[in-house]
């Protein structure tokens, strides 16, 4: 849905006030701020659910 929004938006000629590129730079700085734990890594946010373990642990067994 987000990519879909997007490219309508694109589409209809809608800019961005913040140019993506500072976007982007501003993003990283925050996301290298953070711990490591509260990151969608490996050690923390979503990867670190019951389901993604179990998932890995069938995926990585092979």
């Amino acid at each position: 849905m987000q990519a879909l929004l997007a490219a309508e938006m694109a589409l209809a000629g809608i800019t961005s006030f913040i140019p993506a590129d500072e976007a982007i730079d501003a993003m990283k700085e925050v996301g290298d701020k953070m711990p490591c734990a509260l990151r969608e890594t490996a050690d923390g946010g979503l990867a670190h659910t019951t389901t993604a373990l179990a998932w890995a642990k069938r995926y990585f067994s092979k």
